[in-house]
C-alpha cells in the first residue's frame, strides 16, 4: 500500500479500517521500506488495514514517524510505544522507561498479554517482518493492542507457540533471540514464566523456552 502524501492517507482512511499494530525499534542493519517509499533505518509502525467494503482485502503496511503520526490524527488513535529490546538505548517496552521523547505506555496491561506482546515484537525484530505481518502474529498482536487488559485466550498463546515452533523445525525463541543475541550484546532479557506455565497445564510442550 502507498501512502505517500496527506490526500492519499486521508483517501486511505476513508477507504479502510486501520490499525496500529506494533511499533518498533530496527537496529544496526535491518531496514525498511516505507508505504511513502522512503528508507527505514531507526524505527518504524506496522499497521492492519481492511477495506471497509470487502473484509478480503487486508494485510499490513509499515511507515515512520511523519506518516504514522498522520495515520493516528486521522483514526484518532494515541498510538502504540515504542518497543526497543536495546539496553542501551531509551525504550518504551511494557513495564519499562524510556529516555526518549516517546510516551511511557499507560495502558493497563495483563502480565500474560505483556509476554505474549513482548514475544511478538521479537519475532517481529528478529525475523525483521511488519510490511509481511499475517497470520496469527497480526491476528493476535492486533487482539492483543485491542485489549492489552484481558489475558489472551489459551488458543493465541498456542497459535504464538506454533509459530514459534515451525513446521517441524522445533525452534525455541530462547534460541531465535540467542542468535540476535550475538550481534547485539546489549539485547534485554525477557522471561516467559506465565506462557510457559499455561502451556504446561494444558501438556503443551513450550517453544518460548
Amino acid at each position: 500500500m502507498l501512502c505517500r502524501g496527506n490526500l492519499t492517507r486521508v483517501k486511505i482512511i476513508e477507504d479502510y479500517n486501520i490499525t496500529p499494530i506494533a511499533h518498533v525499534k530496527l537496529l544496526t542493519g535491518q531496514e525498511k521500506k516505507s508505504c511513502t517509499n522512503d528508507r527505514l533505518k531507526d524505527k518504524y509502525y506496522c499497521f492492519s488495514y481492511t477495506h471497509k467494503k470487502n473484509k478480503n482485502i487486508s494485510g499490513t503496511f509499515v511507515c515512520g514517524d511523519h506518516a504514522a503520526k498522520h495515520f493516528l490524527k486521522l483514526s484518532n488513535h494515541e498510538g502504540i510505544p515504542l518497543f526497543n529490546p536495546l539496553f542501551s538505548e531509551g525504550t518504551n517496552y511494557v513495564g519499562g522507561t524510556n529516555n526518549t521523547d516517546e510516551p511511557r505506555d499507560k495502558r493497563e496491561w495483563h502480565p500474560v498479554a505483556q509476554e505474549l506482546s513482548n514475544a511478538i515484537n521479537l519475532l517481529i525484530i528478529c525475523w525483521n517482518v511488519g510490511d509481511n505481518l499475517n497470520g496469527a502474529l497480526r491476528r493476535v498482536k492486533e487482539k492483543i493492542e485491542a485489549n492489552p487488559e484481558n489475558e489472551p485466550y489459551v488458543s493465541n498463546i498456542k497459535s504464538i507457540n506454533t509459530v514459534i515452533g515451525g513446521k517441524k523445525k522445533n525452534r525455541k525463541l530462547s534460541d531465535i533471540v540467542g542468535k540476535l543475541r550475538k550481534n547485539y550484546p546489549t539485547l534485554r532479557e525477557y522471561n516467559f514464566d506465565l506462557i510457559n506455565s499455561i502451556l504446561d497445564e494444558h501438556s503443551i510442550p513450550s517453544n518460548f523456552i
